[in-house]
């Protein structure tokens, strides 16, 4: 698998061709701690087990063609069933977070001089559609900017949806902001039921708190604005993720959280089940309320995330 390295005076982001992932996004400076060693702060969970080459233990990786979940696995498009496919090693019974996270990508661009790079690979999905994705990586001063690329191979129109599933590393003393339209409560199988507007203190991150022990996955809706959520960890650093999207998975296992994924998504978890309510018309006006993108052949969908650093209150002798 090929790894690359993108760094500048602050920040260092490696990156792996296998799924499209990044496997470690640090904070990084010219000072130098006492045993002499260059000190750095990871922004996103570092991946840990890459001989296992499981995407899923990366620091982020990409959900195209579709995000998360769909009910039954299956949904109705142009008068036709499409039923996803099953990859029982991830889930024996959903097509979880698509395929591009389960493909090889590959170099088709870079410029270390402007630190970019772009990767790209093309998925034929049988009986579902043909796609090809490209990301492109960014070291901008104190930011990472990631942008995703979908065009539409198949001949025929196609439902797209995508997203970013970023690990942000936590501390105990970590506060979590962003602001909410309203969210989804999920089910026993992990997909959303129930949207309302009121959403639970404890489930509501309107103002900074720290984040609680309990289980989260829940779909947040967003206003036009997109997500703006911010990390202040205890050691004076603020991580801010900033994405035009309208809607923002949040993620982590009951206790501690030692991470916190929060994904920008261009379409609500399960929109594609509630297809069949719009009839057969690939209007992409009627699907707005779902956020998925209607794209023709050869036509194209784009999302950004940054991730930004403010170190102005950083402090380099708290432990990482």
């Amino acid at each position: 698998m090929a790894i690359h390295t993108l760094e500048n005076d602050t920040l260092k982001l490696i990156i792996n061709e296998l799924g499209g992932v990044i496997d470690a996004f640090q904070y990084t400076h010219n000072n130098k701690c006492n045993q002499g060693e260059e000190h750095a702060f990871n922004i996103l969970r570092p991946r840990t087990k890459l001989s296992e080459n499981n995407a899923g233990e990366a620091s982020m990786f990409p959900m195209v063609p579709m995000v998360n979940r769909i009910r039954g696995n299956s949904f109705e498009w142009l008068g036709h069933q499409i039923t996803l496919p099953i990859h029982s090693q991830i889930d024996p019974d959903f097509f979880l977070h698509g395929d591009g996270w389960l493909t090889h990508w590959q170099l088709c661009r870079q410029n270390q001089q402007e630190l970019w790079l772009e990767l790209a690979m093309t998925s034929d999905i049988k009986g579902v559609c043909h796609y090809q994705a490209k990301q492109r990586f960014q070291l901008e001063q104190d930011s990472l900017i990631v942008t995703m690329t979908v065009t539409n191979l198949s001949k025929e129109a196609f439902p797209f949806g995508a997203g970013f599933h970023p690990f942000f590393h936590c501390l105990p003393d970590t506060r979590v902001q962003f602001p909410a339209l309203g969210w989804w409560r999920e089910d026993e199988t992990y997909l959303p039921i129930d949207y309302t507007s009121v959403i639970p203190p404890m489930y509501s991150f309107e103002r900074a708190k720290p984040i609680p022990e309990i289980w989260l996955n829940n779909g947040y809706r967003l206003d036009k604005s997109g997500v703006k959520a911010t990390l202040k960890h205890g050691n004076g650093l603020l991580v801010t993720l900033i994405s035009p999207c309208n809607y923002l998975q949040v993620y982590k296992p009951i206790g501690p959280a030692s991470f916190l994924c929060l994904e920008p998504q261009s379409q609500a978890v399960n929109a594609h089940a509630c297809l069949s309510s719009f009839g057969t018309s690939n209007d992409n006006s009627i699907h707005e309320s779902l956020g998925l993108t209607i794209l023709a052949m050869h036509q194209s969908m784009q999302l950004t995330m940054t991730i930004k650093i403010d170190s102005s209150l950083y402090r380099l002798n708290s432990k990482a």
